[in-house]
């Protein structure tokens, strides 16, 4: 019959062996966790990549088509006609200048026509301003609203 201590052995070695295979599987995780990121990382920049050719192979189509129509001398005509106002010889030509309903002319905003006079001279405003920015050592943030000067009027 085998003793308790043979029995408390078996159970230990079971143990080392899970403790063995338990510290290879980690082993393995770290040694390929890497990979596998690069891995990962190089397939979403495939993708990535993938997805700007068809986009650019679309924009080649779509300007091939432009190209395409550039051919046609009914579509010229018309381009001239519409981009530089071109016309055959004897037609009459009338160019729309302001294309707005009169209500929407009339209910435009008129600025006033009077003139206003200003509170302050404006050039005794500049230089003090000159002066106080080339005296003062505080900064651009440290100033408010300029100081009031009395003029004489």
């Amino acid at each position: 019959m085998p003793s308790s201590r043979d029995a408390a052995l078996g159970q230990l070695r079971v143990s080392w062996l899970l403790l063995v295979l338990v510290g290879i599987v980690v082993a393995g995780v770290v040694v390929l966790a890497p990979t596998i990121g690069l891995l990962l990382e190089q397939r979403s920049d495939i993708a990535a990549a993938e997805a700007q050719v068809a986009a650019q192979e679309a924009n080649v189509e779509s300007l091939q088509e432009e190209v395409a129509r550039w051919d046609d001398p009914a579509y010229i005509e018309a381009q001239a006609r519409d981009r530089l106002f071109y016309v055959h010889p004897g037609e009459t030509s009338f160019v729309l200048l302001d294309d707005r309903s009169t209500i929407e002319a009339a209910s435009a905003a008129v600025p006033p026509a009077t003139l206003e006079e200003p509170d302050r001279d404006w050039a005794s405003t500049a230089a003090s301003s000159f002066v106080v920015a080339g005296l003062t050592s505080a900064g651009p943030s440290s100033f408010g609203e300029p100081a009031q000067t009395d003029t004489p009027e």
